[in-house]
């Protein structure tokens, strides 16, 4: 859809990847991906505002997107706590966000669903059969 166009986009500003290198652009295609819930480019906007020097906005970024189950963000927001630009509540309240939405997104069903799929993957058979 529209989110993962517009990371697509911001990926390939940064990278300066078929276009022109252009930040600016990059962070404004990441942050309508990141408005639009696309939990990758919200991780990378906060990675271009911790490079920036940003790191209460940084943090932000890293929040939002761990308590939505992004282990890398969870990470980041420990690394912030662990060098003083985080506290012990934002990494606890990660955490406890992180654990939720990974809670949210497994299922009995769905893991059985995914096994099984896989397995017909592994067989070389289609999955639409």
């Amino acid at each position: 859809g529209v989110s993962a166009a517009h990371f697509n986009i911001g990926v390939m500003y940064m990278m300066g990847t078929e276009v022109e290198e252009d930040m600016d652009k990059a962070f404004r295609h990441y942050e309508a991906a990141a408005m639009s819930g696309d939990v990758d480019a919200r991780f990378n906007l906060g990675c271009l505002e911790k490079n920036a020097g940003n790191n209460d906005l940084a943090l932000q970024h890293f929040l939002i997107s761990a308590k939505l189950g992004d282990e890398d963000s969870l990470g980041m927001v420990k690394r912030l706590f662990m060098d003083g630009e985080g506290t012990k509540a934002d990494y606890a309240g990660a955490l406890r966000g992180y654990q939720k939405a990974i809670e949210e997104m497994s299922s009995p069903d769905r893991d059985e669903a995914k096994a099984s799929g896989l397995e017909m993957i592994q067989r070389g058979k289609s999955i639409i059969d």
